[in-house]
């Protein structure tokens, strides 16, 4: 399996332990201060899943295509669902490394703009950005009093070197 299918699968399994180890209140609570509930982030990460599976099939992901189904919201098992199916295809697919051209409107008075990308590099950023998601679902659950698996919300990278600096 490719080292980056595995990485991705393997995060979204973080993400199924830990919403399996919490309520649906908590799942879909907006905390004061914050913008978004757990549910919320939750949402966000699996519709980029979700937009890059529907987009390798014609060669362009549209990051910005995605449906915000509020059902992923507030529906913490339909959510371990859509990962659990998202892990599998990481697990069960074969792939081929084509290239892709990607679009995401950061200005919407400018006009679409679509580079050129490749598989690898989608890959790596659908961890990077969940790791980055998953860093504040961390928070909102501590917030509550609640607890993470170890190594959620941390980079691959840093949980390897805290590995290699341990003495």
């Amino acid at each position: 399996m490719n080292p980056l299918f595995a990485e991705n699968s393997q995060i979204l399994e973080q993400g199924i332990r830990l919403l399996e180890s919490i309520s649906n209140e908590r799942y879909s609570q907006k905390r004061q201060y914050m913008d978004a509930s757990i549910g919320e982030h939750v949402r966000h990460i699996l519709e980029h899943y979700e937009m890059f599976w529907e987009g390798i099939k014609v060669g362009h992901i549209n990051y910005d295509n995605r449906k915000r189904n509020p059902e992923l919201e507030s529906n913490r098992l339909f959510a371990v669902q859509s990962m659990i199916g998202y892990a599998s295809k990481f697990q069960n697919q074969t792939i081929t490394l084509e290239p892709l051209t990607i679009s995401q409107n950061y200005n919407p008075n400018q006009p679409i703009p679509m580079v050129i990308s490749n598989m690898t590099r989608e890959l790596m950023f659908l961890i990077s950005h969940t790791v980055h998601h998953y860093a504040i679902i961390s928070i909102l659950v501590k917030l509550d009093g609640g607890s993470v698996p170890e190594g959620f919300g941390f980079s691959p990278a840093t949980l390897f070197a805290n590995v290699i600096e341990r003495p």
